[in-house]
């Protein structure tokens, strides 16, 4: 069982690597960098701004501390076809399980003194911590996310629902209450509890799993959920075969049709309208970015950072969009129509026009709500005119003419 996690892990982190090279390339590397120098700056000049008195911070950093203990889970690499070839080896499973948690605690300990150093100097300003106690902070966060990986390994075999909730729901207020307690009282005495209920954990998992069976169905629904998650980030950046989407009816949408031409000249304008709105892959890949694009530039101010920020979640969602282009290439009847070729092109550039455009003027509002001056909103309105201008008229044209 130790060398098949081993072989599916070693294939896994070729996978990972592969799609990390195609996210990470030089322009995103570059933008990452003054994104993440920009908000370094914008947090060092807001810890100026802080005292002693603004005592609401210890209790915005324990929720901060709690919630990223729900970061990552265990990534068992478990398959469909395991339900059938290793259910004779269901009791030697454990091996493979606790190969996988230590796997999944090693990736999660970065995380965890990632979480830790950007509350540290919060905590030292407003709570006077010490270094020691933020060591103490420390092993207290790494111990309350050992005992949330090993209740998930837990919950990898077959128990009663209420059992299984009960447990999740106590461990999660324990967790809130030992973090509580060391911003309140004493980190020591939050490391204390926190080992303590890493220990109980792991007790409560030897009297389980050798007293029951897996729980195969959900494991596999869970590894390929979480597996999804990981397609969907990079599915942001680039193709992924893996990620299939969903038609939904979407009724509610239907008024939007009404704006769009019906004659012959605008067929495939229709055919993609109709499509993005009912498909799942490209309109959720559209709508997240534009969240999330939205939020970062209404907390980044109303610098150069936002400008920056507008800029690459623009092109972001202009370069994901051109494999739509070619959705409807292998159905036969978009082949039979008796339109020109370059209708089609000059459909699907009139349909990118509009999304961009519409993302464009949100992030317009979201750069307006920050206080920006009118010309601030009038240099950023320019910038986005020249680069939807660019990204539909040359770049789409010469990626897919």
């Amino acid at each position: 069982m130790n060398e098949l996690y081993q072989q599916r892990l070693q294939r896994h982190l070729r996978q990972m690597l592969h799609y990390l090279r195609l996210v990470f390339n030089d322009h995103f590397v570059i933008a990452l960098m003054f994104f993440v120098g920009g908000l370094g700056l914008a947090y060092s000049n807001w810890l100026k701004t802080i005292s002693t008195k603004d005592t609401w911070i210890v209790v915005v950093v324990g929720l901060f501390l709690w919630l990223g203990l729900r970061v990552s889970r265990i990534a068992t690499l478990i398959e469909p076809a395991d339900t059938v070839f290793l259910l004779p080896r269901e009791h030697d499973l454990h091996q493979y399980f606790t190969r996988a948690w230590h796997y999944s605690w090693w990736l999660a300990l970065p995380v965890q003194v990632i979480l830790v150093g950007l509350v540290a100097p919060l905590l030292m300003l407003v709570d006077s911590l010490s270094g020691v106690s933020l060591l103490a902070l420390l092993i207290m966060q790494v111990a309350l996310k050992d005992s949330d990986l090993t209740l998930r390994v837990t919950d990898l075999y077959q128990v009663t629902r209420s059992q299984r909730r009960g447990v999740q729901w106590l461990n999660l207020l324990v967790s809130l209450a030992i973090i509580a307690l060391a911003l309140a009282v004493n980190p020591w005495l939050g490391a204390g509890l926190a080992l303590v209920l890493a220990a109980g954990q792991r007790w409560w998992h030897a009297q389980i799993w050798s007293k029951t069976v897996v729980a195969w169905k959900a494991d596999v629904a869970s590894e390929a959920n979480r597996m999804l998650g990981i397609y969907r980030f990079f599915n942001l950046f680039t193709d992924v075969p893996m990620v299939q989407g969903s038609v939904k009816r979407r009724k509610y949408l239907d008024w939007l049709l009404k704006w769009a031409p019906r004659d012959q000249q605008h067929a495939f304008g229709y055919l993609f309208t109709r499509g993005m709105l009912r498909g799942t892959e490209f309109s959720g890949l559209v709508t997240r970015l534009t969240i999330i694009g939205a939020i970062l530039l209404y907390f980044s101010g109303h610098g150069w950072l936002s400008i920056a920020l507008d800029v690459i979640f623009i092109y972001l969602i202009g370069f994901q969009l051109l494999p739509f282009y070619k959705r409807y290439d292998n159905i036969v009847f978009t082949h039979i129509y008796p339109l020109a070729a370059p209708l089609k092109l000059k459909n699907f550039q009139r349909l990118l026009t509009i999304i961009l455009s519409t993302t464009g003027i949100i992030f317009l509002i979201a750069f307006w709500l920050t206080n920006a001056s009118l010309g601030q909103v009038g240099l950023l309105l320019v910038i986005n005119v020249v680069e939807i201008y660019l990204l539909v008229a040359w770049y789409a044209k010469l990626r897919l003419g």
